[in-house]
């Protein structure tokens, strides 16, 4: 199974498998490297299935955060005793040393050290002394100001610390991966592979629809443009925006893009533009045509010379090529799930499988939208925002696109230069569209791939705020199925054999449903299957809960989703 996931939206989920591949996208945010040491850490941690007492040791050890002003309210939430910042950070350092100490001789031993065994204790005490090490070197002979502040332990998490030391140790993302999985004791069949390999900073970059461009993932995925000139509290800076949290209030619409996102790119990180969006401190306001002006004369963009195309980790690829199952994962659709998918050569892989229908493709919904599928435009005569939101069809489209984009098929869907064309691919012919499929392997050509080469199954919380059309997303298959007969068309026409073709594999005797199941095409395949999978309210879940979900907001059960996958990667329906 592979499951193409950026987000902590399926930490909640235990996968009880042998053979699970996890692919992070890269970790825009991440200030050094990509994806996020904490990304990695948390999925690793959750293959490890923890069957000896000593792996449990270890699992307890990587997993476990310092103390943080948080965690002290909430274990000392009946102490009158007040505490500062200063006092909590003191509180962790010593905490952390009391650790890294590894307890050598048994009377000071930190409880953490217990159960785990001098081998294991030797390993990783040695890489967090390494990671020690570094943050001594660095902040070494410096003086401390707020520019240059000391290194905070505050609620930092010990095996964020383990996977950090290792992977400077051997200068190697993959070697640090192989030695956590290791020592975790995840099982040789699951892996966590970044989806690409770099030691460069890469930032994330959206196009909307209207062609405005933005740069960074926090831009994308919390908008916060100020309100109007005219409001008094415009000067005060962007107003604050919780990514899940109620869009109906007239600030948040007014936080909203202006414009769908109709794409997403990797873009190269520019020192020196940086530099000019951090000395800028111009105000910015929100026009009632949703206009974003901005006196930083458009630092928050980008333009075609910052766009790059990363190749992706070739495992990534090889373990396609081997699923007997694929899943998109939930999570912010446009910063967590797509980076992963427009990378050069993974729509491909995954729409050349051997038998592509008999894999499993399966795309999970999220229960409620946030500000990257939802966006803000002006109606009626006084200009009023209304908040349009995407639905199942458009999160369909949006993850075909991506995998298009990163392979031959690019723009595709953009191909036909007018609207009658695109309206006229919305119904089948009698003859069903199938027979280009045929004529491109005579031609030893590759067909473009149909939507259900890309995704076969839509699984979504029963109670999900996003639409899900049925009827609506037949159209988008058949429409999908007729452009691509038009793109064959087309290139027979500069192959000068269309006329050839059309007598090769015209067959008038036979009744259109022979001729499908000739081409081993059934009606089927213009369908998504659709299953609903029982759900519980978000602040009920572990994941959800810590970032102040709603309870009216719709998450997957977590056994439920588990098994309904599971049912369908072995062949059930």
């Amino acid at each position: 199974m592979v499951l193409t996931e950026g987000s902590c939206a399926l930490n909640a989920f235990h996968f009880d498998l042998t053979t699970v591949t996890l692919v992070l996208r890269v970790d825009a945010n991440a200030t050094k490297h990509s994806p996020a040491v904490g990304d990695i850490r948390s999925r690793l941690l959750r293959l490890a299935p923890g069957t000896t007492k000593e792996a449990r040791a270890v699992r307890r050890l990587l997993g476990h955060r310092l103390v943080s002003m948080e965690s002290w309210k909430e274990k000392n939430a009946c102490s009158e005793e007040e505490i500062t910042k200063d006092m909590i950070s003191r509180m962790a350092r010593e905490e952390w040393l009391d650790i890294l100490d590894g307890g050598s001789d048994g009377s000071n031993e930190h409880p953490l050290w217990k159960e785990v065994s001098t081998p294991y204790r030797s390993i990783i005490r040695s890489f967090l002394v390494h990671f020690h090490t570094q943050v001594l070197q660095t902040h070494n002979g410096q003086r401390h100001s707020q520019t240059f502040p000391p290194f905070d332990f505050t609620g930092g998490s010990v095996g964020n610390f383990f996977f950090a030391g290792a992977r400077t140790f051997f200068g190697s993302l993959p070697a640090a991966i192989f030695l956590f999985s290791k020592v975790a004791g995840i099982p040789s069949g699951s892996r966590v592979l970044p989806a690409v390999l770099t030691e460069e900073r890469l930032v994330l970059g959206a196009e909307l629809k209207n062609k405005k461009r933005i740069r960074g993932q926090y831009n994308i995925s919390h908008p916060r443009p100020r309100l109007a000139e005219d409001n008094e509290s415009s000067a005060a800076g962007h107003r604050p925006v919780v990514k899940s949290g109620n869009i109906d209030s007239p600030e948040a619409v007014l936080s909203l893009h202006p414009s769908p996102i109709s794409r997403i790119a990797y873009l190269l990180h520019d020192p020196i533009w940086q530099r000019k969006t951090e000395s800028s401190g111009a105000p910015s306001h929100i026009t009632s045509e949703g206009t974003i002006v901005s006196s930083t004369k458009g630092n928050l963009h980008w333009n075609d010379r910052h766009e790059i195309y990363p190749e992706p980790n070739p495992l990534v690829l090889d373990a396609i090529a081997n699923a007997n199952c694929i899943v998109y994962g939930c999570g912010s659709l446009f910063t967590s799930v797509l980076p992963s998918l427009i990378l050069s050569g993974v729509g491909d892989a995954i729409a050349e499988l051997n038998d592509p229908r008999a894999v499993p493709k399966i795309l999970l919904l999220n229960g409620w939208h946030d500000r990257e599928t939802s966006w803000s435009e002006s109606r009626g005569e006084h200009n009023e925002r209304v908040v349009m939101q995407m639905d199942a069809t458009a999160c369909v489209k949006a993850v075909v696109n991506s995998l298009d984009q990163g392979g031959k098929w690019a723009k595709l869907e953009e191909s036909p230069a007018d609207e009658t064309l695109r309206e006229k691919c919305v119904v089948l012919d009698s003859d069903g569209g199938t027979e280009y499929i045929e004529a491109y392997n005579a031609l030893g050509l590759k067909s473009p791939p149909l939507v259900t080469d890309y995704i076969t199954h839509i699984l979504y919380p029963i109670g999900t705020e996003i639409d899900v059309n049925a009827q609506s997303l037949s159209e988008y298959c058949e429409w999908r199925e007729r452009l691509c007969e038009h793109q064959f068309k087309q290139q027979c026409r500069q192959l000068s054999i269309e006329e050839s073709l059309e007598q090769q594999f015209s067959t008038p005797s036979k009744s259109n449903t022979d001729r499908q199941a000739q081409m081993g095409r059934s009606k089927d395949v213009c369908s998504i299957n659709l299953i609903g999978v029982p759900s519980i309210p978000a602040n009920t879940c572990s994941e959800s809960s810590h970032r102040g979900e709603q309870s009216c907001h719709r998450v997957f059960h977590p056994p439920s989703l588990v098994d309904t996958i599971l049912d369908l990667a072995n062949g059930g329906k």
